[in-house]
């Protein structure tokens, strides 16, 4: 129900400023000063000139609703998860944040063939839900033109990240490492692609296991 309400209360402002984001989204192209005596030099041809950052990115506060698949880990068991990340923009190049998801798991093709031919209960420990915190670090800064409606900013990020994850077993702590592309389709519309590796302790029948799964995630978000 959080998560659901917070979703809510995201894509309710998006839709209440949808008009100033389709308005700004051509704005990136950069610098209207140089286009317009780049324009008097050659009227005849359309010109898009990228100068510096367009998208202000110091102490600005951006909120995204996230989906992840999880790669790897128990053989049994899919897994995906839906939650919200909070990421705190201290400038270009940092930023630091919180997040949570929830969980949904279903067996595998391999799971369900052990109970219906072999007569066994996988031993698994799947999780249900989880808190982070994280830092990211963007070093590489880029443009690009998309289809000619306007210019697309994006950032190639490493991250790292500390919480704690609750299992079937009950909560032990994870940590994460990875990187993704954050683009910047205007003041406010945002979007990222991330890989991590997440590491946590499971437990089995007779011991604990260390995990190590792949996080695939995606996420639309807003910034403030």
């Amino acid at each position: 129900m959080k998560y659901l309400l917070l979703s809510i209360i995201v894509f309710g402002s998006l839709a209440a400023n949808a008009a100033d984001i389709l308005k700004d989204f051509d704005s990136l192209g950069g610098n209207d000063a140089l286009i317009d005596r780049a324009k008097l030099l050659q009227p005849d041809k359309k010109i898009n000139i990228v100068q510096n950052r367009v998208v202000s990115r110091r102490w600005r506060h951006e909120v995204s609703p996230t989906y992840t698949n999880i790669i790897g880990g128990d053989a049994y068991l899919n897994t995906q998860t839906i939650g919200l990340d909070y990421h705190l923009h201290i400038s270009p190049q940092w930023a630091v944040g919180a997040g949570y998801f929830s969980a949904y798991n279903q067996l595998s093709k391999e799971g369900e063939f052990l109970i219906s031919n072999e007569a066994l209960v996988p031993d698994i420990d799947e999780p249900r839900e989880g808190y982070e915190a994280f830092v990211n670090y963007h070093p590489i800064y880029g443009k690009f033109n998309f289809f000619n409606l306007g210019v697309v900013h994006f950032d190639m990020y490493a991250l790292a990240a500390v919480g704690s994850i609750k299992l079937k077993s009950g909560s032990t702590s994870t940590y994460s490492v990875g990187g993704g592309i954050g683009f910047w389709f205007s003041q406010h519309l945002t979007s990222r692609f991330e890989i991590r590796e997440r590491f946590y302790e499971a437990q089995r029948f007779d011991r604990a296991i260390d995990m190590d799964v792949t996080v695939a995630s995606v996420s639309i978000g807003y910034l403030l």
